[in-house]
């Protein structure tokens, strides 16, 4: 029923949106049509074609680290990925230009999820195998590749806790699609379950791993005292970073850290917002708490005598920041977000924190080592953080638990490859 509900809902779409693409198309915008009518294509003589599809700049890069893995291999083969977003588009365009040597064949927009459009699209391109990357799930396109005799694969895959809630309740519906699945590579064994409760049979779901953390970062990369000078932060300062922040979390950082300054007046906080369309609303949380600070864009120095937070609201350095610090708390984990990546800060050598709200690969194996503490409020995070300022011996473990235990994380995007290899998902590639 819910199938035939969503099927109406894409058919009025459909109806609405051929006209409005063609309309477009000739001022030329042609991105609507794009999604309506399947690219042209090589002759047959292409003897394999991988179809890889993702959703958006996130999942970008794994398509692309795949579509790699899988040229260097069978460099014969036809590699087409199709994606939602245009940033995802220009993202795989760009990294294939810049490539050595280019491992993208074709890119272009995802098909319209209606099943006229996605058999077209299966027929016109024929894929040895579809590949759908993390959680980018579309029902007729699934049901289009299976019905064509296609393996469809899952990799990376993974479901939260809200979307598995969400979907339980339409689980019944659900299912038919997830028993299509041929493999589903998932990040761990809580996304394990939670695919299997929605439909896929336990044989056909490995446990592999995350592959975005064969990109973590190498702590021999990065330099503590030239991250500091550049941050302008005297290396006799304790260094608090605090990733990825979510609503809710801010307040009970704030009053953590001026109690913490207590102890440690020397200490230094750095605030890394997850959005940044928040940061007037951490601005005035910061004021509130009578907290001096300055913002990165600013260009402004930090003055250690005055400042006491910087408010990281730049892109990409979160990670060179993470480097210089002596403890790290990741966000998202304080209230009920899921948390975002632990192993990030670990792999640098950093002893992590995070709340009980964490859910991401690899916490649990951080905890269980010592790489990583968990704590539940403000009252343990100013316990935890003065007891490791306190104790360098306690550091030093957690420093050097965090990178052992990041390395068992590496290699996910080969063992994916080499489990299709196995079941002989890929037997057209080989």
């Amino acid at each position: 029923m819910i199938l035939v509900l969503y099927t109406a809902l894409t058919s009025l779409l459909l109806a609405l949106g051929f006209p409005t693409a063609w309309l477009l198309s000739l001022t030329g915008r042609r991105d609507l049509m794009k999604r309506l009518i399947p690219p042209s294509l090589p002759a047959d003589s292409v003897p394999r074609r991988v179809w890889i599809h993702a959703a958006s700049v996130g999942e970008s890069l794994i398509a692309f680290s795949m579509a790699g893995r899988i040229k260097r291999k069978y460099p014969d083969t036809f590699v087409f990925v199709s994606i939602n977003t245009v940033t995802g588009l220009n993202r795989i365009t760009g990294m294939n230009r810049e490539s050595d040597k280019p491992v993208v064949d074709m890119v272009s927009f995802a098909p319209f999820d209606h099943p006229l459009i996605t058999k077209r699209f299966i027929q016109r391109f024929r894929p040895s195998v579809l590949i759908i990357v993390e959680a980018e799930i579309w029902p007729w396109l699934v049901r289009s590749a299976y019905a064509a005799g296609i393996p469809v694969v899952l990799i990376n895959a993974r479901m939260t806790s809200r979307a598995f809630r969400r979907y339980y309740t339409i689980r019944f519906a659900f299912k038919s699609i997830m028993s299509k699945f041929s493999l589903v590579c998932v990040q761990s064994r809580s996304h394990a379950r939670r695919f299997h409760v929605l439909g896929v049979p336990h044989e056909r779901i490995e446990i592999l791993g995350n592959v975005k953390f064969d990109g973590l970062p190498d702590k021999a990369v990065y330099d503590s005292a030239v991250q500091r000078k550049t941050l302008g932060i005297p290396g006799t300062a304790y260094i608090i970073v605090a990733g990825s922040t979510r609503p809710g979390e801010e307040p009970i950082l704030f009053r953590s850290f001026r109690r913490i300054r207590e102890t440690f007046p020397d200490t230094i906080l750095v605030c890394a917002p997850r959005h940044l369309n928040r940061l007037a609303e951490v601005e005035k949380m910061l004021a509130e708490e009578g907290l001096l600070y300055i913002k990165r864009s600013s260009g402004d120095s930090f003055d250690t005598a005055r400042d006491t937070v910087l408010l990281l609201d730049t892109m990409g350095e979160l990670i060179g920041v993470f480097a210089c610090a002596d403890v790290a708390f990741v966000g998202g984990s304080l209230r009920n977000f899921g948390g975002h990546n632990p192993l990030e800060p670990a792999a640098l050598g950093v002893p992590v924190l995070f709340g009980p709200y964490m859910e991401q690969t690899g916490s649990k194996e951080l905890l269980a080592s010592g790489a990583a503490l968990l704590v539940h409020d403000e009252d343990e995070f100013v316990e935890v953080v003065n007891r490791l300022f306190a104790e360098k011996e306690l550091r030093e473990r957690m420093s050097e638990a965090g990178p052992a235990v990041v390395s068992r994380f590496k290699g996910t995007l080969d063992r994916t490859l080499r489990m299709m290899e196995n079941r002989h998902i890929i037997q057209g590639i080989q």
